[in-house]
């Protein structure tokens, strides 16, 4: 295999990965750090001047971030239940 055909498929893979972290970053956090990362690193290692390289690096991205923001929006609401929870016992 060549060089510049395994740089393609990197470039792809990278892509397809940042397109299914996107979708699991909203139901699956941990799904979605399992595709975003690895996604990531084969983007930065084909980025130069391919566009389907930079945009699997932007969906990966945005992945991870959305992914982040799911997971610490999770945290928030459980300790939320938990301490609420605990407050309604005491008052009674």
């Amino acid at each position: 295999m060549s060089k510049d055909n395994e740089g393609k498929k990197l470039c792809v893979s990278s892509l397809v990965l940042g397109i299914l972290g996107v979708v699991f970053s909203l139901f699956a956090p941990a799904a979605a750090y399992a595709c975003a990362i690895p996604g990531l690193v084969s983007g930065v290692k084909k980025s130069r001047r391919n566009y389907r390289a930079s945009a699997g690096i932007v969906l990966n991205i945005v992945a991870i971030s959305l992914a982040l923001i799911n997971s610490v929006l999770g945290v928030l609401m459980t300790l939320k239940i938990f301490f609420s929870d605990n407050d309604d016992r005491n008052k009674n």
